[in-house]
């Protein structure tokens, strides 16, 4: 699930871990604006968060939302991080660019990405990190169609992959699981995108998930298309993933070929991205 550490609608990290594990969530994503001030986000000593997810068997997972036209270049944005994310006990982490601006020139940005990551995964490999990229909607303009994120990830092979099923049709998307390390699941009326709606409410085809064996991070609410913060209360998360899993509990589990990365240490095919040690 993603973590309610937002300024208007932020809980203390110790409960919303404790929540995320008394309900079976496995993982909390924490999203990270500014390199270098996950404890201010967090308003609490990065250590002690990190003890409470070990405490409470949850995996902290953290993004990155870097404007390319502002902030310093990927790789420094991650080391600003490094100290915070290893007193987390974090291993993913991902990077969601964005332009930053619509006088950005996006060929030019699509250009330079593979030399910004190839530094960043660098970094990332040399503090044990597992470093992804995510995809935009389509009004954001970079990595916005599935053959640019696949060129991207030829050119940087050691970049993973953070799919999210509300940013665009997620069949187009499908042939770029065997580079996954994250999904981000919410749901919004397709062909709109990025409305972060909770699961039932849009036209997401969840299906998609067979065979999926990375963490699934719910992200519902917050935005004003999707009601705001009042469609990611403590209710409504539950019942989310309770959607969510009787919706992937449904799905007849693929071969095991068409499983996600063999090394992402989830659990076996097929189990619903739901299920207690992977939502």
């Amino acid at each position: 699930m993603l973590g309610r550490f937002f300024p208007g609608n932020w809980r203390p990290p110790a409960d919303e871990i404790r929540f995320a594990g008394e309900n079976g969530f496995a993982a909390v994503q924490i999203r990270s604006d500014e390199p270098g001030e996950i404890s201010g986000l967090l308003r609490a000593d990065a250590a002690e968060v990190g003890r409470a997810f070990a405490d409470n068997g949850v995996e902290p997972v953290v993004e990155m939302l870097l404007r390319l036209n502002t902030h310093p270049s990927i790789a420094d944005a991650l080391r600003a991080n490094l100290d915070a994310l290893a007193e987390l006990g974090c291993r993913r982490v991902h990077v969601h660019p964005v332009p930053g601006g619509r006088e950005v020139d996006i060929d030019e940005l699509h250009h330079r990405l593979p030399g910004l990551f190839a530094e960043a995964v660098a970094v990332a490999q040399d503090a044990g990190l597992m470093l992804g990229v995510e995809h935009n909607s389509v009004e954001h303009r970079l990595l916005v169609d599935a053959q640019a994120c696949r060129a991207l990830l030829d050119d940087v092979p050691g970049l993973s992959f953070v799919w999210d099923l509300n940013h665009a049709d997620p069949r187009e998307y499908e042939g770029l699981r065997d580079r996954l390390s994250l999904v981000h699941a919410s749901d919004t009326p397709l062909p709109a995108t990025n409305h972060h709606l909770p699961i039932g409410r849009g036209s997401v085809d969840f299906s998609v998930l067979a065979g999926v064996e990375v963490p699934v991070i719910l992200e519902i609410g917050g935005l004003p298309a999707s009601g705001g913060p009042g469609f990611d209360t403590d209710d409504a998360l539950r019942a989310a993933r309770a959607e969510l899993v009787t919706v992937c509990s449904a799905i007849r589990s693929p071969p095991s070929s068409a499983s996600s990365s063999p090394n992402s240490g989830a659990s076996g095919p097929g189990r619903p991205p739901g299920h207690r040690t992977r939502s």
